[in-house]
């Protein structure tokens, strides 16, 4: 019986700390600048949309589960590199709005302007600055 009472106080503190562990991010608190990037569509309809924060906080948002789910954090100088990267970009490689089945999308969030592109269609190919930005990004979120 006292196994029994031991295993039962274990697993209820486990889920308690499993619960607190959750993330409590919300995307439409955020007061700071931050990119947005991702991709979605096919069968589906998956979004796979991540979060990175000027403070280095790096999240990841499945459409399907519906989680906020914390990556990483970026050290302070990768971060100030993918910002400064992101304030480099011209406005003029934005605007794209071709999405097909499959899509990926980059969006810049800053104090005064929101940039955005959203590629994947057949026949379109977005600026390379982007590609590569995006790549880029990608690559610092698969890296945490």
């Amino acid at each position: 019986m006292k196994k029994i009472y031991s295993i039962a106080v274990l697993s209820l503190i486990t889920l308690v700390c499993s619960y607190c562990q959750r993330s409590s991010f919300q995307p439409e608190a955020i007061q700071q600048d931050y990119l947005t990037f991702g991709k979605g569509g096919g069968m589906t309809n998956q979004v796979d949309t991540y979060y990175v924060l000027a403070d280095g906080h790096v999240y990841r948002h499945n459409s399907i589960s519906k989680e906020y789910q914390p990556v990483g954090r970026l050290k302070r100088s990768a971060r100030s590199a993918c910002f400064d990267k992101a304030r480099a970009l011209p406005a003029s490689t934005f605007g794209c709005d071709e999405p097909g089945n499959m899509y990926y999308f980059l969006i810049i969030h800053t104090q005064d302007i929101v940039k955005s592109c959203t590629w994947g269609n057949t026949g379109f190919t977005p600026p390379e600055a982007i590609t590569s930005f995006y790549e880029y990004t990608q690559q610092l979120a698969n890296d945490l």
